[in-house]
């Protein structure tokens, strides 16, 4: 197997283990080639979305495609919103060139871009959306919204366990 191949497989029993369950970021594979290239995730956080006018309107699911190109992982993943999402760092796409690195793993990236989603992550110095940019230095100064919109703490996502305890008694031989 090819070194693409041992990471999309890699890539995709991570995020099986990691997502599956999560309260909050559901993950499918997309398409017929496996391991897949391609997901949809889902995330059940509040986050922003823009109007037909432009303005941010607040909303508690977002869907996003995520793409790995033929040189993944030396090339970043592709990040498309289903819906616009207001955020200055969400365009067409999501800008993650600050934080892809062929190490970064995609469970970081589909964790980064949930923060990204609830505002809790932010970079109004290189914006894709200049209104939401705008919106948020506006924002900051006025105190009328609340930042970040989301408090989920997408990485800390509770795992749900048994454990079977059995005691055993075990008598200690009298003494002789």
């Amino acid at each position: 197997m090819n070194p693409r191949l041992r990471r999309l497989q890699a890539d995709y029993e991570s995020i099986r283990e990691r997502f599956s369950g999560h309260p909050n970021i559901v993950v499918e594979p997309l398409g017929t080639v496996r391991p897949p290239d391609m997901y949809r995730v889902t995330y059940l956080v509040r986050g922003l979305v823009a109007t037909e006018a432009g303005e941010p309107e607040l909303r508690e699911s977002h869907v996003v495609d995520i793409q790995l190109p033929l040189r993944y992982p030396f090339d970043k993943p592709v990040a498309r919103p289903e819906e616009r999402i207001f955020h200055p760092n969400i365009g067409d796409f999501f800008c993650t060139a600050d934080h892809w690195t062929p190490d970064t793993t995609i469970c970081d990236l589909i964790l980064q871009m949930g923060d990204m989603i609830q505002w809790r992550d932010y970079n109004i110095g290189s914006p894709l959306d200049t209104v939401a940019a705008d919106w948020a230095i506006a924002n900051e100064k006025s105190k009328s919204v609340d930042l970040p919109v989301g408090d989920v703490e997408l990485g800390s996502a509770p795992i749900e366990f048994e454990i079977e305890t059995t005691i055993e008694i075990v008598e200690s031989p009298e003494p002789s």
